[in-house]
């Protein structure tokens, strides 16, 4: 390998996170990586020996990275003009270890570990981040919502498209994450379990932004909890086990099936949000991915809705149609009342505001001639709920049960 002069230095360069292989043959020859603070560098392979792949490291910024792909500068533009001055020299062994970390200046540089003056980018662009890495480095899973498509470019796209997107999310998961954590606690009678159980869930459920990376948009976020949990009775980590849903709601969109299974598992108000959000994708001209990789418990799952497939999606959804019966009793009084039809209306005698307009069944209907507007009565009504996706939800109340209360 070519001897280089430059200033030793000692800096930890195994801190940063990659984002993606730029140009890729038989392993990556030309690598995107940023810090945490969002400076962003270039790994170049220039040199191999027996022992060690040397690379320079360049640190530039997302702009000149955007033109690199868009062929309008050349690589050898970034290398030989980078944002400090210099470039830095490493040698890293098979074990990913970096060693004879240099400070190298551009004329200092071997004219071989310069790219050709004609070097403009003309490969396939491979952007899959190392989510893997990310997790390990927190001891957490980590969940990447991939945004793509009209006007979306390497790390930046329009901020009117990008702003609705994050609370249509947030509003899908917190839907989710409070009938999450209800089923969860109903599988425990011990009071005080349920209460620790509940913490746990609330913080596994619960995400924070970390950054947002290049290759396309790509934004990272982790659970609120710093630990891996998980209740004795579940098989499970509770974060894994949420993630799960979370991407099994955006694939039931393509099963019409599976779009009755998941309203039944948690509610309407869930499908009409994902309904929403699959709505802005289609008019926006954007592809949507979510992945979630948990490196502690070997977790690694993802779903990716294509632009061509939104419209599909909501075809199943405009077909869909939330049905819902439940039993409803308690002690009312009727203020109208058809005997003929058995048409009625009651209003709630027990304090609160619940009205309900529907029709006596036959056996109530034979003695609706009886029915005081100055009683009070124990009722059951038999309600059917019905809603299309975009419609307006249907009601019908039948009365089935009638007992007086007496004084």
């Amino acid at each position: 390998m070519i001897q280089i002069a430059g200033l030793d230095i000692n800096f930890d360069f195994g801190k940063l996170i990659k984002v993606s292989d730029l140009i890729y043959f038989d392993g990556p020859l030309l690598s995107h990586y940023t810090s945490e603070k969002g400076d962003n560098y270039l790994y170049y392979w220039v040199d191999v020996d027996d022992v060690y792949n040397r690379w320079l490291i360049i640190r530039t910024d997302i702009f000149s990275i955007q033109q690199y792909l868009d062929k309008k500068i050349s690589l050898h533009s970034i290398v030989s003009d980078p944002n400090d001055g210099f470039v830095y020299a490493v040698d890293i062994d098979s074990n990913a270890v970096y060693h004879n970390i240099k400070v190298v200046k551009i004329n200092d540089l071997p004219e071989n570990y310069l790219p050709s003056f004609e070097s403009y980018y003309d490969f396939e662009l491979n952007d899959d981040i190392d989510l893997a890495a990310i997790s390990r480095k927190y001891s957490s899973g980590i969940f990447e919502l991939h945004i793509n498509g009209k006007n979306v470019k390497y790390g930046s796209m329009p901020l009117n498209k990008l702003a609705p997107i994050m609370p249509m999310v947030e509003d899908i998961r917190k839907s989710m994450s409070s009938k999450y954590i209800k089923q969860k606690k109903s599988l425990i009678s011990n009071k005080e379990t349920q209460k620790n159980i509940g913490r746990e869930l609330a913080l596994d459920t619960q995400y924070e932004f970390m950054y947002s990376l290049a290759g396309s948009i790509r934004i990272i976020l982790k659970p609120l909890n710093p630990q891996l949990s998980m209740g004795e009775t579940f098989g499970k980590p509770f974060a894994d086990e949420f993630a799960g849903e979370m991407i099994n709601l955006f694939k039931s969109g393509y099963k019409k099936e599976s779009l009755v299974a998941y309203s039944e598992l948690y509610d309407k108000n869930v499908i009409k949000k994902y309904n929403d959000f699959i709505s802005y994708l289609n008019n926006e001209k954007l592809s949507f991915g979510l992945k979630w990789h948990n490196s502690v418990s070997n977790v690694s799952i993802k779903e990716d809705i294509k632009l061509e497939d939104t419209k599909k999606i909501l075809n199943n959804l405009s077909d869909f149609e939330f049905d819902k019966n439940e039993e409803i009793s308690l002690d009312a009084r009727f203020y109208s009342l058809n005997v003929k039809t058995g048409n009625y209306s009651l209003e709630s005698a027990e304090g609160d505001d619940f009205k309900s307009t529907g029709y006596l069944d036959e056996e109530r209907k034979k003695i609706a001639d009886t029915i005081s507007f100055n009683k009070i009565y124990k009722v059951i009504i038999d309600r059917k709920m019905s809603e299309q996706i975009g419609g307006k939800e249907q009601i019908k109340d039948s009365l089935v049960s009638l007992i007086e209360i007496k004084d």
